[in-house]
């Protein structure tokens, strides 16, 4: 693992340059027609980018936000799947459906799908960590190409590109999982652990009340108790894991935090933490920008500076359509109201309202920014040997 760190950290410290390479590459050719794909060069020196599969979910009166979110983060190498909760009509999931079909490229590039079928989803109960699995088992067997699975919330939003994003990604190995974490618990976090509760929607189809038992459990010592964000970046194989789980540990754990509140900031880092397959793939990071205040708050202008200097690819929670989305998109996106984020794929001509992504071409072809230096030097400073190996599930 040494020397992985130790590569990867070599690795990276070309990316500047690279970086500068990509910028002198010859432009695609001419002959490229309107929603024309070709394959990326197998001549390339470069790494090839990775593809991202995205589980973005909302619930009642989200849909917009979400339509929003995957414009803001679209890329034709990612995969995007789609979730309203059961607290949304159904009028509201089909008229999200309409909306994605309404875009040419995403129909074209047969890359953004809309579950039809919606979970009933407690925030605060193990139905929405049943939610993620569901999520991450149908990219599973839908997409079998991608590298890493996000889960994002229809408050969150990007702070970088996808060119940024998938560039300094293409430098990492495949096998890391971006997962915050900490065996740490507090005497509230304690109590948490140790209640039993019951949440309806794992097995009610109507809206029903969260209970909890009268009797407290103790902690388990058949495996070391780790917590954390909700919010992870997994690699595919410990998502095969979690979904196929040659081992026993990934139904034992999904046993225990099926009663356990507020699970699903527990699952993904208990299971890599006390795997030996993946425990030394673990960085201590869900590279996203977050503000607690006991809980995480809603994020504003006043918190701009602060994120754009962070480095990170993601920051939540944001207000709907909050004036602070719009900086974003002005000044780190570059993205134009209501259009698809550009980048090295699309071909077509800015101003006077045109969208360059109407006309693209080659979609391993990326043109990453000053962000991703920033970003750059977050993975440089977490994958450092002594960052690293201090953090790698924290004990």
């Amino acid at each position: 693992m040494a020397n992985l760190s130790k590569n990867l950290l070599f690795s990276l410290l070309f990316i500047s340059l690279l970086s500068l390479l990509l910028f002198l590459l010859p432009p695609p050719p001419s002959s490229h027609h309107h929603h024309h794909f070709s394959l990326p060069s197998s001549t390339s020196t470069f790494p090839p980018p990775p593809k991202i599969a995205y589980f973005i979910s909302g619930t009642d009166n989200d849909g917009g936000r979400i339509f929003r979110l995957l414009k803001a983060i679209y890329h034709p190498r990612n995969h995007y799947l789609l979730h309203l909760d059961r607290r949304s009509s159904k009028d509201q999931r089909d008229e999200l459906a309409r909306m994605v079909a309404s875009v040419p490229v995403f129909v074209d590039a047969d890359n953004v799908n809309v579950i039809e079928r919606a979970n009933s989803v407690r925030e605060e109960g193990p139905s929405s960590l049943a939610l993620v699995l569901h999520g991450a088992a149908i990219l599973l067997r839908s997409r079998r190409d991608w590298d890493w699975f996000v889960n994002l919330d229809a408050s969150d939003y990007p702070l970088i590109s996808q060119d940024d994003f998938l560039h300094v990604l293409s430098f990492a190995p495949r096998d890391f999982n971006f997962i915050e974490h900490t065996s740490n618990t507090s005497w509230k976090e304690y109590q948490r652990i140790v209640e039993v509760i019951v949440d309806p929607g794992l097995y009610l189809a109507s809206k029903g009340r969260m209970f909890t038992g009268n009797k407290k459990r103790t902690l388990p010592n058949a495996y070391r108790f780790f917590t954390g964000s909700p919010h992870v970046i997994l690699s595919r194989k410990l998502v095969e894991f979690a979904i196929l789980g040659w081992d026993n540990l990934p139904r034992k754990l999904l046993l225990f935090f099926s009663n356990t509140k507020y699970s699903q900031g527990d699952y993904f880092q208990t299971l890599a933490c006390n795997s030996k397959d993946f425990s030394k793939t673990v960085v201590n990071s869900n590279l996203r920008f977050t503000v607690y205040e006991d809980d995480p708050r809603d994020l504003s202008v006043t918190d701009l500076e602060k994120m754009l200097s962070s480095g990170a690819a993601f920051a939540g929670n944001f207000r709907a359509n909050d004036p602070v989305l719009d900086k974003i998109d002005s000044l780190m996106l570059h993205r134009t109201a209501g259009m698809i984020l550009p980048g090295g794929w699309c071909l077509g001509g800015r101003g006077r309202g045109r969208d360059p992504c109407q006309l693209w071409g080659d979609m391993s072809i990326l043109r990453p920014g000053p962000a991703s230096k920033k970003f750059e030097k977050l993975l440089l400073t977490l994958m450092s040997n002594i960052t690293f190996h201090s953090n790698q599930c924290v004990r």
